[in-house]
């Protein structure tokens, strides 16, 4: 060994660095932190924008199957949302009970916001509701027990579903009464914006 090392010294003219020096480790970390603060917060907001995208886009496809049913059964169908359990359903109809969106319903399928990510409920937090529409507690805005219902005739219950996420990323629903059409909205930082 002893003479390796004489010969190290000797072809390259000093003995090799131990590593690196405390202000390069340091240096290194603080850019370390830098990036991350700037691209964790970034990163967190695009995810439950997607996770709201997701949802809102799932409860457009029920919708969508709700009138599909109708038309093809002739019974009425709608779209269920709980906001205790932070559950969506498809329902073919109702139970022994006659009411809408009850433990007792014929569902079709359903999906809880959890399932989702990013923190979903129902509300619009501090944004309000859209303009010119009337507030709603729990962000749900449709009669007959949070359940937008479609008839065979394809006319419902007019109405708004609003969803949020944990760090503000939201969206709306908007049913008409007529031709069961609905439009997207979502929050724009300084309103909302038809989508």
């Amino acid at each position: 060994m002893a003479g390796w090392s004489c010969c190290y010294a000797e072809g390259m003219g000093a003995e090799p660095d131990d590593g690196f020096s405390l202000v390069e480790l340091l240096v290194v970390v603080t850019v370390m932190l830098i990036v991350s603060a700037i691209a964790v917060p970034a990163f967190t907001s695009c995810y439950e924008g997607c996770c709201v995208k997701g949802a809102v886009a799932e409860i457009a496809g029920m919708i969508r199957e709700a009138k599909q049913n109708a038309l093809a059964t002739g019974n009425d169908h709608g779209v269920g949302f709980d906001p205790v359990s932070r559950k969506v359903s498809l329902i073919s109809g109702k139970g022994r009970d006659n009411k809408w969106n009850t433990d007792d319903d014929l569902v079709i399928r359903s999906f809880r916001l959890g399932e989702k990510g990013g923190g979903l409920v129902f509300g619009y937090g501090d944004y309000g509701p859209l303009p010119g529409l009337a507030a709603a507690d729990d962000g749900i805005s449709f009669q007959s027990n949070n359940t937008l219902v479609c008839n065979p005739e394809l006319t419902g219950n007019a109405g708004v579903v609003y969803l949020i996420s944990r760090r503000g990323c939201a969206m709306a629903i908007k049913m008409n009464s007529t031709d069961y059409g609905y439009t997207l909205w979502r929050w724009a930082g300084k309103k909302w914006e038809r989508v």
